[in-house]
């Protein structure tokens, strides 16, 4: 017998320590190796970075709805994205009703995750740069360049940035209106996040569709979701979803 089970034989009232042990078991077993699997699932698919830049009020969204979207934090509030992506506490703490009835894998750093339900990566500072699987990323302060960095995972090109905007609106922060979590430090490090992406060995085509001034390029929305149409073979989010857990669609 173990010391572990010892332990429950000892305190089978501790019914917190056993849901601990189940979750711990469910994490390690399942949502550490499979996101490794994610590597290269979707290759040469078009992917559309959804951040929460207030230009994001402006576009149509709900076009995409068929195509592969990675959501940042509040991006649910306008699009159910097929993955969606976090990396603070303070957004499951917030959010923590509404993200769970997302039909969107959820994917979060795994400090922000403290009940082990969801894909985690950790985060490892020193800087962006492109990582060899999700279960690892890189970077601090933006949340932008980590979705960059899974889209590069799963092979997606070209990548779409969307509400990318390292700026405000009137009083706004956000698409939605003011975030309450907004820190003085968002801004720039949003500008050195898209910067990275820009300057970066990563060999996808990047398109903007955002307002900032890193990319010159702006690219009309609308235009873009029509010339990236006959790119997709199939779409909808069970064909995509399949694809990345199982290699392949339904």
């Amino acid at each position: 017998m173990s010391l572990t089970d010892t332990y429950v034989l000892v305190a089978p009232f501790s019914l917190d320590f056993l849901m601990i042990r189940k979750r711990l078991r469910h994490r390690s077993v399942k949502h550490a190796v499979s996101v490794k699997d994610w590597t290269n699932t979707l290759l040469d698919v078009p992917c559309y970075l959804v951040g929460n830049g207030p230009s994001l009020e402006d576009l149509a969204v709900h076009k995409l709805d068929d195509y592969f979207t990675i959501g940042i934090n509040r991006t649910f509030l306008a699009i159910d994205p097929t993955i969606l992506l976090w990396q603070d506490i303070e957004l499951w703490y917030t959010e923590r009703r509404k993200v769970p009835r997302l039909k969107a894998i959820k994917y979060c750093r795994d400090i922000a995750d403290p009940s082990g339900l969801f894909y985690n990566f950790a985060l490892m500072g020193g800087g962006y740069k492109l990582p060899k699987h999700g279960k690892v990323l890189f970077g601090r302060g933006s949340s932008g360049p980590l979705a960059f960095q899974l889209a590069y995972v799963l092979g997606c090109n070209p990548i779409v940035l969307l509400g990318m905007d390292c700026c405000y609106r009137n009083d706004k922060t956000n698409f939605y209106g003011k975030n309450p979590h907004h820190k003085p430090h968002t801004l720039p490090s949003c500008a050195i996040g898209l910067k990275w992406i820009k300057g970066a060995e990563h060999n996808r085509t990047v398109i903007d569709c955002s307002c900032n001034n890193i990319f010159k390029e702006k690219r009309n929305f609308n235009n873009v979701v029509e010339e990236l149409k006959p790119l997709y073979t199939l779409t909808g989010r069970d064909y995509f979803t399949n694809k990345i857990f199982n290699g392949k669609g339904p």
